[in-house]
């Protein structure tokens, strides 16, 4: 037992000399360069970890996950740092394997409704950019500026336009994934109706990278709406505010993209003194934030 230390930093020295050999010292971080980075968006605390990792292809990251299973490794996927679970939290164990140079829209397809992004694309990134070919990618949240799209697989992340697109589950087409043992899955489908045999891009959203690492999504894309409007309404109890949703979904067609709710308590706290202009009268229970989609005005 009195060689099991010098055996462990033996293994260690191995790995990352293999690790080393597929990305080069430039892209394999150690000691102060993790250090100088947060553990994540919610902790700034300096983030812990053996080694750093910044593959450029699926190929780098299939050599990286085939040499540390082979030797035991633990690896954690970094993103955009913003999940909510603690899911991308690692320690001095661990090596962190990070997205964020796989960061290329491919393809924009605006016929076929498809977009072919990688993982460590930046959602906001992508949304700008499709928007410029007078496209829509509808999935939005307040952390768009630094999730990634691989994120919001992984996290089957929502956002606000959950009545009318659905989770990111309703907006992936298909995906590429990488199983612990480097295997690579493709499952990169771009049509739409396809009802040919199993669904594999399903096992891997929303599992938080469980089951292997989501490297390239292709995401369904739509025309931009012609017109867009949003309201702010009082409510004056819960039944109103239910009852008032399903209104809106009668006589809107289908046209309502979202409908989000705000306690009284923090639309009170929000347009406090130093916070935002109260646009209505701060004394109700509720607030509704809504919006329209739809043709011409």
């Amino acid at each position: 037992m009195k060689d099991m230390p010098r055996y462990q930093a033996a293994v260690m020295s191995c790995i990352a000399s293999q690790l080393e050999s597929i990305l080069g010292r430039d892209r394999l971080l150690a000691n102060d360069a993790i250090a100088e980075r947060a553990t994540s968006f919610w902790n700034s605390a300096p983030m812990q970890a053996k080694s750093l990792l910044l593959p450029r292809s699926t190929d780098e990251i299939s050599q990286i996950l085939r040499c540390c299973h082979k030797n035991g490794q633990t690896v954690v996927t970094h993103g955009g740092l913003t999940g909510c679970v603690t899911g991308a939290v690692s320690t001095n164990d661990d090596v962190v394997l990070s997205l964020e140079k796989m960061n290329q829209i491919e393809e924009i397809d605006p016929v076929g409704g498809a977009a072919v992004i990688e993982a460590g694309a930046i959602l906001q990134t992508v949304q700008e950019t499709v928007a410029d070919e007078g496209l829509y990618f509808p999935l939005d949240l307040g952390a768009r500026g630094s999730c990634t799209i691989g994120g919001n697989v992984a996290t089957n992340a929502g956002g606000v336009n959950v009545l009318r697109y659905g989770m990111m589950r309703n907006l992936v087409l298909g995906l590429e994934a990488i199983m612990v043992d480097g295997t690579v899955i493709s499952s990169m489908n771009r049509m739409l109706k396809n009802n040919a045999g199993y669904d594999v891009k399903q096992l891997f959203i929303g599992t938080e990278g469980t089951l292997g690492i989501v490297t390239k999504v292709v995401l369904r894309i739509f025309p931009q709406p012609a017109s867009r409007q949003n309201a702010l309404v009082a409510m004056t109890g819960f039944d109103e505010v239910s009852n008032f949703l399903l209104r809106l979904q009668q006589q809107l067609g289908g046209s309502l993209s979202a409908y989000e709710i705000m306690w009284g308590d923090y639309f009170e706290a929000v347009t406090g003194e130093g916070g935002h202009r109260a646009p209505l009268s701060r004394e109700y229970p509720f607030y509704v934030v809504l919006q329209a989609e739809g043709g011409e005005q």
